[in-house]
């Protein structure tokens, strides 16, 4: 997956915020370990705000394919997510954040809608190591509750490298009848303002009777990304 970044400096006067947007193509877009486009190439766009309160607000956006081969379109071909959130430093270890998304796929009949609401909080210790828990009361547009619980891991390698590992457990039984966990590790390298990461994404067997096998399993992800 390729990633362009693009960082906007505030205007004078307006230290106390801060703007950035993106723009990338990748080799797939994963989210909680499942592919979004069907194993297929993805481009992104995206728009963030940041204040030095605590408080930011992002726009993101994605073209997505969640139909398998040979069967009927279910109108769905982009996903914005709109996110807003309050993230602050609570000593010298310990940092927490807590956030509001809200997953939209324009275009969809409303009967197939698979538009939701999703609240998250997070933890991470010593910048390090970090815990997140996420709740839908109707995840996919299904009607029914979703609980998100996710590890996380980094560490800081030679050559301006970065070594990302993070294993999950998403329970969509409510919706599908079953829950699943994926595993995630990554590799990031950063050149200037150019970073290149190589992701390996795994999922559990359950995740295939959920999404099918055309998007579940394991993967890997390319992404490049250039910030300014």
């Amino acid at each position: 997956m390729a990633l362009i970044s693009l960082s906007v400096p505030a205007a004078a006067g307006a230290a106390d915020r801060s703007w950035s947007a993106s723009l990338g193509i990748g080799s797939d877009y994963t989210f909680r370990g499942v592919s979004q486009t069907m194993g297929s190439h993805a481009v992104h766009a995206s728009i963030d705000l940041s204040l030095a309160s605590g408080f930011y607000a992002y726009a993101w956006g994605s073209n997505v394919d969640f139909t398998p081969e040979g069967e009927p379109d279910d109108g769905a071909s982009h996903e914005i997510d709109l996110a807003i959130g309050y993230g602050r430093e609570i000593d010298d270890n310990w940092s927490i954040d807590v956030g509001f998304v809200r997953y939209l796929f324009p275009g969809m009949p409303d009967y197939t809608s698979y538009d939701f609401d999703e609240l998250m909080a997070s933890a991470w210790y010593a910048d390090r190591y970090g815990a997140t828990i996420a709740y839908s009361d109707s995840v996919d547009g299904s009607g029914a509750a979703s609980m998100l619980y996710r590890l996380a891991a980094r560490f800081e390698l030679p050559a301006e490298t970065t070594l990302h590992v993070a294993y999950g457990h998403y329970d969509v039984s409510g919706a599908y009848g079953s829950a699943y966990a994926y595993s995630e590790a990554t590799l990031a390298r950063s050149m200037g303002k150019t970073e290149v990461s190589l992701a390996y994404v795994d999922t559990t067997d359950s995740a295939e009777s959920i999404y099918g096998n055309q998007a579940t399993g394991q993967r890997v992800v390319l992404t490049l990304r250039v910030d300014w």
